[in-house]
């Protein structure tokens, strides 16, 4: 039998090297969720594609992507005696070429072929993985997860970091489903999730527990692992059915997260990257103006100091649509002919009237420990308003946050009631984004 003091060596040798595996990830792994860089100019010339086609796709995906990052995917050495095939190897070599240039879908085809080649391709699975998280297919990311910590030989560090990924795909599906259904009434926390959707959300938080269970259990000191412990609780907590049980999930929540800041490193200063591996609290919405927000009843917020917006900018109304005809008669102005027929716009023109109307979009946003957004993503909208709710709520910016005294990142949903402005939507200049921002809490007038 091990002795203690035996056992207690290969313990810390294992959350040692768990520590070291995790940083070379991130380091590599900087294109991927939970990295998002936070553009620094235009994003129209960072972006890899136009604006406008961004617009009709993720917002979330467009807008996390900047074209002078390197590939940094690189996925951790084969496991011990692991040899891979030739073939397999030049088929991830070009999945490689093909991550660089952002080609995220032809990128998977490659490393999915060196599978079919190589099953076991440890670097192979890897690189899957990640490149499905990117394009947001959380089953198929946590399936490569899964298999690659299943490889035999498999180190252990590499097996707690696969658990770890394998429990932020659960997070992230869960998160997407109980911010979809939330809101703010009457100053009040209401989730309501739908019939059909709770025993989902129950599965997958019971599933992605399971997980930090396995990656705690091989190494109890993975700060990541705690947080992603702490996020899941936290949906837990939100999604609950009664109070005491809200309550329960809510002190696990706090517990694990305290545990995660115990273990982790203090933020880099003027870091503009999200990291949801980083120690980050879940709250529920921000509201947008500063009476509202002291009126929400949130258990969550009432644990940071700090975290209130200090400046927010409203989405303002895309001003898409067909052009005013000069002659009242033409069927042209409105899609529509005097005997009430339809009139053809010409290819996506007519599209553009029929969703000339209000609607609601809500958007995740991750604020660092400095305040900034760093992540925005849309968890419910429609296509052709989630752009201008999406960069709007990146403008917003926040009083750092701080839980027991040390800085936090703080997760939360801002909900964009959009409308069109004076049935004029975005063609008056004063509806130009960023120009209706409210200033700091207690100041009247505009921040610039």
């Amino acid at each position: 039998m091990e002795s203690n003091r035996a056992f207690s060596m290969r313990q810390r040798y294992t959350e040692s090297e768990s520590r070291r595996v995790g940083e070379t990830e991130r380091r590599r792994d900087y294109l991927y969720v939970p990295l998002f860089p936070r553009p620094a100019v235009s994003l129209s010339h960072r972006l890899p594609v136009p604006l406008s086609l961004c617009l009709s796709v993720s917002l979330s995906l467009c807008l996390s992507i900047t074209l002078s990052l390197p590939l940094s995917v690189s996925a951790q050495k084969p496991a011990a005696g692991a040899k891979s095939d030739p073939a397999a190897v030049q088929l991830v070599e070009q999945g490689k070429t093909l991550y660089r240039a952002q080609k995220f879908k032809p990128a998977l085809a490659k490393f999915e072929a060196a599978l079919k080649l190589d099953p076991e391709n440890d670097e192979a699975l890897g690189l899957a993985a990640v490149t499905a998280f990117r394009l947001d297919n959380q089953t198929q990311s946590r399936d490569y997860f899964a298999r690659r910590a299943a490889l035999p030989k498999q180190s252990n560090s590499v097996r707690a970091f696969s658990y770890y990924r394998v429990s932020l795909t659960y997070w992230r599906e869960v998160h997407d489903l109980v911010a979809k259904f939330a809101g703010i009434k009457e100053g009040q926390v209401v989730v309501a999730i739908p019939e059909e959707n709770r025993a989902d959300v129950r599965s997958k938080i019971e599933k992605g527990l399971e997980y930090t269970g396995k990656a705690l259990a091989i190494s109890e000191n993975f700060a990541e692992a705690h947080n992603v412990r702490n996020l899941l609780r936290a949906e837990a907590a939100l999604a609950a059915g009664d109070k005491d049980e809200a309550r329960d999930h809510r002190k696990q929540s706090v517990e694990s997260l305290r545990r995660a800041m115990e273990l982790s490193k203090p933020p880099a200063k003027g870091s503009d990257v999200a990291d949801f591996s980083l120690p980050t609290i879940r709250v529920s919405e921000f509201a947008h103006t500063d009476e509202e927000e002291n009126k929400i009843e949130d258990p969550m917020k009432k644990l940071i100091t700090g975290g209130k917006p200090v400046k927010r900018t409203e989405a303002v109304f895309p001003g898409a649509r067909p052009a005013k005809s000069s002659k009242q008669k033409d069927p042209s102005a409105k899609g529509v002919t005097a005997d009430g027929g339809a009139y053809s716009l010409g290819a996506g023109r007519g599209a553009l009237t029929a969703a000339y109307t209000p609607g609601i979009v809500k958007v995740e946003i991750l604020i660092s420990a400095a305040g900034d957004v760093v992540f925005a993503h849309v968890v419910d909208g429609r296509h052709d308003l989630n752009g201008s709710a999406v960069m709007a709520a990146r403008e917003w910016k926040f009083e750092p946050a701080k839980f027991e005294g040390k800085p936090v990142q703080v997760s939360g949903v801002i909900t964009f009631d959009m409308k069109p402005e004076g049935g004029g939507g975005g063609d008056k200049e004063k509806g130009r984004q960023g120009d209706k921002e409210t200033g700091r809490q207690g100041e009247k007038g505009i921040k610039r």
